[in-house]
């Protein structure tokens, strides 16, 4: 064979070869391409707490929409979602929520695969009150008539609040003192099982309440054979099963309201049990565990972002390493301003066990009255003489409201006691009306700080709420 030949043989061969890579080249960059265009449309979250959204919006990209499920005002422990709340739900391409722990309204929700919980569930965190609840959420007393009624349980947003649910029904007019008999009852495996349109009737035995997963209420008939006053222990708030109508009715259809009610909020607030040994899910009270949920939200977020998307990821770490940094000179900031409280006056007493995470974290005794008082929250001569007892044991400086008007066990502790009450209210389900993360944590501790005898640099404190706000920019 000539050279001339050779060298062109071998010039189709080199050509063929460099055809062939750059055919692969351009199908890798075809399917590169055709798999970021994939992610990188722009995504719809919603964040169902207000807390929530708040930490999505400063770690998701700019770009993304971020929308917000309950208003600031609205308790979320009492959420029934409308249509409009579920028809955004179910438009998300992510739903970000603490969990039915703080959010009973999301029980029904947690298992969808757009959902994503992030509250004390998704965390690792340390329990600082690892003692179990007592067997009962609620009890109420009624003052009945000889006759017949009905307790209606219904589904809320598609699902019962749980399948089943245990309840006592006590010939008593006084909760506290049949508290404990009803919470043996309740706790024992000896029940008797009843479905819809059964019969109740008092009796020293638990009933075990089957819903009727078919039908969108389940009802039971309530047989009262003379006139008096009747008590109800039941495993969950029956809150938790009112769609559009009062749980108890007589047969003409009027509601039926309790004479007394555990817990009592007053003011028309409803009160919120975490019971059954599970966490409490008031997490962010604690700095290091918002920076957790942010992991968690992170995680979740580049998830969306294509592999070769490098841009993207890095933002996203840019934002959740920027958030990180607030959220440990937060930490270092209550840890300065909680040193100037006297040792001695480090307690922290207020109505519910919500604060236990920043006591752990910032050297608080934290006192919950609802625990003290046990499950009722009557302030009886004999057990205000117990709790008085403990409170001036612990030398406790003022107790701290939770809401305004402050709650009637309070006022009446207070006044009782003399012990005053603080300045100003902490808030500890989640966000203030105004203001952001940050912004609560700086409000809690100067409020808990300046009535302790501590002294409190707000300005600082709002330096940092400042940094927090620019995140959302």
């Amino acid at each position: 064979m000539s050279i001339f030949k050779r060298f062109l043989i071998q010039a189709r061969f080199q050509n063929k070869k460099s055809i062939f890579k750059n055919s692969i080249l351009a199908g890798t960059i075809l399917i590169t391409s055709s798999s970021q265009n994939v992610f990188a449309k722009d995504k719809s979250y919603v964040a169902v707490e207000p807390l929530t959204c708040d930490l999505v919006k400063v770690i998701a990209l700019p770009s993304n929409k971020v929308s917000c499920l309950v208003d600031r005002k609205q308790d979320v422990h009492d959420l029934k979602i409308n249509p409009r709340q579920a028809q955004l739900l179910n438009k998300a391409d992510k739903v970000f929520t603490l969990g039915k722990e703080m959010t009973p309204a999301m029980r029904n929700w947690e298992e969808k695969s757009q959902t994503v919980v992030v509250g004390v569930n998704a965390i690792d965190v340390n329990n600082p009150s690892p003692e179990e609840g007592g067997a009962f959420e609620w009890a109420g007393t009624f003052d009945l008539s000889k006759g017949n009624y009905t307790w209606s349980f219904a589904k809320v947003d598609g699902g019962y609040a749980d399948p089943a649910m245990k309840m006592v029904i006590l010939e008593s007019g006084d909760i506290e003192e049949s508290e404990d008999f009803a919470s043996e009852l309740l706790e024992s495996d000896d029940s008797i099982s009843k479905k819809d349109n059964s019969t109740l009737v008092p009796i020293n035995k638990a009933y075990t309440l089957k819903f009727d997963q078919k039908k969108d209420k389940t009802i039971f008939n309530i047989e009262i054979k003379k006139d008096g006053k009747y008590s109800f222990f039941t495993e969950h708030m029956p809150f938790e099963f009112e769609a559009d109508e009062h749980f108890l009715k007589d047969l003409a259809r009027v509601d039926v309201e309790p004479i007394a009610q555990v817990p009592d909020e007053g003011n028309g607030h409803h009160h919120h049990h975490h019971h059954h040994g599970s966490l409490d899910p008031h997490v962010w009270h604690d700095p290091s565990n918002v920076i957790k949920i942010g992991k968690v939200i992170s995680k979740s977020l580049k998830n969306d972002i294509s592999f070769f998307n490098r841009k993207d990821r890095s933002l996203i770490n840019e934002r959740i390493d920027s958030a990180n940094n607030i959220l440990g000179d937060l930490q270092n900031w209550i840890s300065k301003q909680v040193s100037t409280i006297p040792v001695s006056n480090k307690v922290i007493v207020s109505k519910h066990k919500a604060m236990d995470y920043y006591g752990a974290a910032f050297g608080f005794e934290t006192i919950s009255l609802l625990d003290t008082l046990g499950e009722s929250s009557s302030l009886r001569p004999e057990v205000i003489a117990s709790v008085l007892k403990e409170l001036k044991e612990d030398k406790v400086q003022v107790l701290f409201p939770e809401q305004v008007p402050t709650s009637k066990l309070l006022r009446n502790l207070s006044r009782q006691s003399s012990i005053p009450l603080a300045f100003d209210q902490i808030f500890v389900d989640g966000l203030m009306p105004k203001g952001n993360t940050i912004s609560v944590a700086v409000h809690n501790t100067c409020t808990i700080v300046n009535s302790l005898g501590g002294s409190c640099d707000k300005k600082s404190g709002m330096n940092l709420e400042n940094k927090w706000d620019l995140l959302k920019n």
